[in-house]
């Protein structure tokens, strides 16, 4: 089982997600820290194989935050969850980052959205058990193939991954935001997704995108 280091703000969504992690039967793989130095320190004295970041906690340098993770961690996935400036997003994924999961800036909506990452980060938990919070449909045992998905569905998904709004995605790509939506919708009823964290999740687990 993959080892997964989540990095949330306050020890009660600490304590939030520690409690999931033992919902889904993955407590032993999972550590938490309340800052972006304590993050640090964890993966200097064990690399994880997956970091999951309240992108808030790697200001004022997004870039930096994400090659000082990397130089402790080499192979390590770091995804960043939230709203953040699309620039400095795509700015930490060319740096290296394995992507960002856009998610709303209430406290909710951010740790649902890390806890659904532990959930698609160890599929080999136990899905939905009994007394868990809901996060959306549960991970499939083996993810999408690639074919699956259109290579226009797939550039969406790519642009999704890198914290790009529909807007910032149809310009790119010269459609209509409205285009992209129906793109977007198409690809997560083939992912078996709930919404874009969901999806982008998925596609990172399934390597779809990298």
């Amino acid at each position: 089982m993959r080892s997964v280091l989540v990095c949330v703000r306050t020890p009660v969504a600490a304590q939030r997600i520690a409690a999931w992690a033992a919902h889904l039967g993955v407590a032993a793989a999972v550590r938490t820290a309340l800052s972006g130095e304590e993050a640090l320190a964890r993966m200097g004295e064990r690399p994880a194989d997956v970091v999951l970041i309240d992108v808030g906690m790697t200001r004022p340098d997004p870039v930096q935050f994400t090659r000082r993770v990397l130089s402790r961690g080499p192979h390590t996935a770091l995804v960043l969850v939230g709203a953040d400036d699309p620039r400095a997003a795509a700015a930490a994924v060319a740096a290296g980052a394995r992507g960002v999961i856009r998610a709303g800036e209430h406290g909710e909506d951010l740790v649902s959205a890390l806890a659904q990452g532990i959930l698609l980060a160890c599929p080999n938990g136990r899905q939905n058990p009994a007394g868990s919070p809901t996060l959306g449909r549960p991970a499939q045992p083996a993810g999408p193939r690639r074919g699956v998905l259109t290579e226009r569905e797939l550039q969406v998904l790519r642009g999704m991954s890198e914290g790009k709004s529909n807007a910032e995605i149809g310009r790119e790509l010269f459609v209509s935001e409205d285009t992209v939506k129906t793109h977007a919708r198409r690809l997560f009823r083939k992912l078996g997704a709930r919404d874009r964290a969901h999806a982008v999740a998925s596609a990172f687990r399934s390597g779809l995108v990298s």
